[in-house]
C-alpha cells in the first residue's frame, strides 16, 4: 500500500541539508512509507541551484522513495532574510512575490515558482503546492478584486506554459487567511480561466476545519480539481498539524468525501515531528500505522460507493509518479 508523509528540514546539525535530510529519508523508508511531500525551503525564497536540484532528487531516489508533491514558495514568507535576533517586518522575505503590483517583484516571484517547478520535474512529482494569499477584503470592491487578480493572472499566465511543458500542475492550497466562501470564490475564478492540466486544489483538511468547521464544501464543489492533500488533525482552535485521530476531525466523513473525488492516493501527511516528544524513528513508525489506517478507510469508502452504484472515483484526470 502506498503511503506518503512530508519531509521537513530540521537544522539540528551543521549539514542538515544533506546528512540530516538523508537520515530522515532513510527513517521514512524504514517505517514503511513509499512517497514523500518535499517541504524543505517551502517557507523560503531560497534559490535552488541546478547542482542542488540534481543532488536532492538523487538522495530521494537512493532512499527508494517517490515524491508525491513539492511545496513551492510564493515569495511571501514570515522568515527573516536578515540575521538579527528580533527583526522587524522590513526584514521578512517579500522580494520574490508573484502577487506584487511591482513588476520586477512579481516577475521575480514567477522565476521562484519556475525554480520549484524544475525541482518537481527532477523529482518526477506531479505537482507543486502553492499558497495564494487571498484575504476577505479582495471581493469587497471591484478595485480590490482587480488589484488582487491582475498580478495573479499575469503570473499564472506566464508560468502556465512552463508547467504544462514540464508536466507539473499547481495545487492551490486551502489556507487560513480568508473565510471559506472567499476560498470558494478564488477557486471559481481560477478554474473558470485555467484547465485541469494546469491547476487544481490542495485540500488541507486541518485548515478547512478551522475556516468551515464540520463542513467540506470545497470537496463537494471542486471534487474533480483535487490533486494534492495535506492531511493532519487539530482541536478546532489552532493549526495543530497533529496525526489523524489525535484531534477532533471526523475522519470517516473526510475519508468518504475524498473517496468521492478522483484524487489518486496516497494521502500526504503534513504532520511535523516537533508536535511529538518521541525519537524521529519512532514517530515515523507511528505515523505509518495511522497512514495505513486512513488509506484503508478511503479504499473501503470507494468500494462501498461502487457497490451502491455510485461513481466512487470519477474519471481520472490526474496521474502520479
Amino acid at each position: 500500500m502506498d503511503t506518503c508523509i512530508t519531509v521537513w528540514h530540521w537544522p539540528h546539525q551543521e549539514r542538515w541539508y544533506d546528512e540530516g535530510i538523508r537520515n530522515s529519508l532513510t527513517l521514512v523508508k524504514e517505517a514503511g512509507f513509499t512517497h514523500i511531500n518535499w517541504n524543505p525551503d517551502s517557507g523560503s525564497s531560497y534559490w535552488l541551484a541546478d547542482a542542488e536540484i540534481e543532488f536532492t532528487s538523487r538522495i530521494v531516489a537512493d532512499a527508494g522513495l517517490k515524491v508525491h508533491s513539492v511545496h513551492a514558495s510564493n515569495g511571501r514568507n514570515p522568515i527573516t532574510e536578515i540575521g538579527y535576533k528580533n527583526p522587524g517586518p522590513f526584514a521578512m522575505e517579500t522580494r520574490k512575490d508573484f502577487l506584487s503590483p511591482h513588476e520586477w517583484q512579481r516577475r521575480s516571484g514567477v522565476e521562484l515558482l519556475r525554480n520549484r517547478v524544475d525541482l518537481a520535474a527532477a523529482f518526477q512529482s506531479p505537482n507543486i503546492v502553492l499558497h495564494i494569499d487571498i484575504n476577505d477584503n479582495v471581493f469587497g470592491s471591484e478595485a480590490a478584486e482587480r488589484a488582487f487578480f491582475d498580478p495573479l493572472f499575469q503570473s499564472l499566465d506566464e508560468i502556465r506554459p512552463y508547467c504544462v511543458e514540464k508536466g507539473v500542475q499547481i495545487a492551490a492550497e486551502t489556507l487560513l487567511c480568508a473565510n471559506a466562501q472567499n476560498f470558494l470564490n478564488l477557486y471559481d475564478r481560477l478554474f473558470a480561466r485555467y484547465g485541469k492540466e494546469f491547476i487544481g486544489v490542495c485540500f488541507d483538511c486541518g485548515h478547512w476545519e478551522l475556516i468551515e468547521p464540520g463542513k467540506l464544501s470545497v470537496l463537494e464543489r471542486f471534487a474533480d480539481r483535487v490533486i494534492a492533500t495535506h492531511i493532519h488533525d487539530n482541536f478546532g482552535a489552532v493549526d495543530d498539524h497533529l496525526l489523524p485521530f489525535d484531534g477532533r476531525l471526523d475522519w470517516h466523513t473526510i475519508a468518504s468525501a475524498i473517496a468521492s473525488t478522483p484524487y489518486q492516493t496516497p494521502l500526504n501527511f503534513e504532520t511535523p515531528i516537533d508536535r511529538y516528544g518521541i525519537p524521529e524513528s519512532a514517530y515515523y513508525r507511528r505515523a505509518h500505522g495511522v497512514a495505513v489506517r486512513l488509506e484503508e478507510m478511503v479504499a473501503e469508502a470507494r468500494e462501498r460507493k461502487s457497490s451502491d452504484g455510485e461513481c466512487a472515483c470519477p474519471r481520472q484526470f490526474f496521474t502520479t509518479s
